[in-house]
Order: C-alpha cells, then sequence, then structure tokens
C-alpha cells in the first residue's frame, strides 16, 4: 500500500517533507504535485527507481526521455556539459517555471534520461515544495506526469492512488494542481537552438527573449 503523506503546499517544512526525501534516497519511487500536474519522481542515479518509473509509463518511446527537476539555475551544470548564452538568457527569464530546456548531457546519466542527440531535459520547478524536496536530496529528480502512456496526467493524489495504489512508494498528497498545459521544450543542445515543443509558454514568448530560435 502506497504511503499517503498530505502536506500544506504554501506552509510546509524541509521536517514535513522527511518521509518523502528518505524514500527517494532509498531508492524508492514517489509522486508529487507539481505546477502542471501530479508527476513520478524518481532520483537521477537510483536506476532500479527509473527502470520502475519505465514499467509504469509502459508504451511511452524512447524518443521520450524524463527530464529532471531541479531546484537552482546553479544545479544544471550537474547535467548539462554546458550552458551557452542562448541557456542562460533562457534560464533567467523562465526559470523556475514551465520551461524545459535540452542541454548536452553529461556523461554517466542514466539512458532513460537521454535523448538520442545525448541530450538532458531540466527544469526548475516552480512549485517552492519540490524545490525544497531537492535541495533535501541534493539532486535531480524526475519529473514526468503520473499517469499511464496516453492517460490523463492526474491533477489530484486521489487519481494516482487510484491507478498506482501498491506500485509507488509514498505520494505526496499537496492538494488539486491548476493542471496547465505541459511545459514548453527548448532544445539548446546544437549549433542552432529551436523550440522542440510548444506548451504552457507561448512560443511568442520564448521568441521575444531570444528571437534567435528555430520555430516550424
Amino acid at each position: 500500500m502506497t504511503t499517503r503523506l498530505i502536506i500544506d503546499p504554501l506552509a510546509s517544512s524541509f521536517r514535513d517533507l522527511t518521509l518523502a526525501a528518505e524514500a527517494l534516497l532509498d531508492g524508492g519511487l514517489i509522486a508529487g504535485p507539481t505546477q502542471s500536474y501530479y508527476a513520478f519522481m524518481a532520483l537521477a542515479d537510483k536506476p532500479k527507481a527509473l527502470e520502475r518509473l519505465s514499467q509504469l509509463k509502459f508504451g511511452r518511446s524512447p524518443d521520450q526521455p524524463f527530464l529532471l527537476l531541479i531546484d537552482s539555475n546553479q544545479r544544471a551544470a550537474c547535467y548539462a556539459r554546458e550552458t551557452n548564452e542562448t541557456a542562460r538568457l533562457l534560464m533567467a527569464h523562465f526559470w523556475p517555471g514551465l520551461l524545459t530546456i535540452l542541454f548536452l548531457a553529461h556523461t554517466g546519466l542514466n539512458s532513460l534520461l537521454l535523448g538520442k542527440a545525448n541530450t538532458v531535459g531540466l527544469r526548475v520547478e516552480g512549485l517552492s515544495l519540490v524545490r525544497n524536496l531537492i535541495r533535501m536530496v541534493d539532486r535531480g529528480l524526475t519529473g514526468t506526469s503520473a499517469n499511464r502512456h496516453k492517460s490523463r496526467p492526474p491533477t489530484t493524489a486521489g487519481e494516482v492512488i487510484e491507478a498506482f495504489d501498491g506500485q509507488i512508494d509514498l505520494i505526496i498528497d499537496a492538494g488539486q494542481t491548476l493542471g496547465q498545459a505541459s511545459s514548453t521544450i527548448v532544445d539548446v543542445s546544437g549549433p542552432e537552438p529551436w523550440i522542440f515543443r510548444a506548451g504552457a509558454i507561448p512560443p511568442e514568448d520564448v521568441l521575444a527573449v531570444c528571437p534567435n530560435l528555430k520555430f516550424s
């Protein structure tokens, strides 16, 4: 049976998140809220937890690696080989927020986190609760929506429990999420950065900051 950890997202402390942090550090797979939906959360360096996540998302294309949520712009350097000028502009304007940036990845990252061109997707999460959890475990964690492939992403902990009770170790129940569109994705890994996917942040807002981006 999955442990349910009820937390007030506006008044949570590090102590409130202790059980969730311990579950992650023990190699567990949990779920919790993000700015948009409830997400499956596993640590970037826990391969068994990532494999469990992959099994729950059965049917998801190998071309869709799991992005990582991080707590600060500085932590991007743990996973991204470099941050160019375009990346720094985007990070300064849109992080924390619903913008995922694809970087060339450091060597040694789990294959489930890597795109075909050896990229890794990073996003500074807007919810302070999640950023605090990342600080407690001192590493990035996955942020893919907590639903089966092609199912509707959940906005409540109850929906996640209904689908995955006993299949994840813990869920952080912080009430209903906003259910916004998924994050916009920008790829800065190559010589011509481009908007890989339109999402919560309109392409015109991104282009206003970085007019050099390609968008088809």
